[in-house]
């Protein structure tokens, strides 16, 4: 069985009435992907979402370097999503593509902006925006229109994006 290896860094995710809702956390799957990650800082990026009661609801593991890849597991889904780093020159514009039951979702961000927006099929269906880009930081994320995703798998993944793309 691997172990996890927890950088003890766990956000509070809060709802509109600042109630905590779920929680994120950064982690490595082992002891090797944490030294490594200490002088490649985007590498090995793993990212899990638990409820109030600690219960797993989604995870984003980290499954490729030099192409970066992600599998997404959700406690809602049979089988896993595989989220690809699509960026093409990350100066101008970051990308990262999936599908999910017959369903294309693309996140990006232009540079110089503050904004993240999650589209599906080519509809905008979540917009994060971000409070500035010193710490302490917050993102504030709007559901434009209903989304075929569960809430914490579009949270898990807009996280994993912001920090590992």
């Amino acid at each position: 069985m691997p172990t996890r290896v927890t950088s003890n860094l766990e956000i509070d995710v809060l709802n509109a009435d600042g109630k905590v809702v779920y929680s994120l956390e950064k982690y490595y799957k082992n002891i090797w992907q944490k030294l490594l990650a200490l002088h490649f800082t985007t590498w090995f990026i793993n990212i899990s979402i638990k409820n109030t009661s600690g219960f797993s609801l989604a995870k984003a593991e980290d499954i490729g370097v030099v192409k970066r890849k992600w599998s997404l597991i959700d406690s809602t889904y049979a089988e896993g999503i595989l989220l690809t780093d699509t960026s093409k020159f990350k100066m101008t514009e970051r990308l990262l593509e999936f599908k999910s039951n017959g369903h294309t979702y693309i996140i990006s961000k232009k540079a110089n902006t503050t904004q993240t927006m999650l589209y599906e099929d080519s509809e905008l269906i979540v917009k994060m925006e971000e409070s500035g880009k010193l710490p302490p930081r917050k993102n504030y994320i709007t559901f434009v229109q209903e989304s075929r995703l569960p809430e914490p798998a579009v949270i898990c993944i807009l996280h994993l994006f912001e920090i590992g793309i």
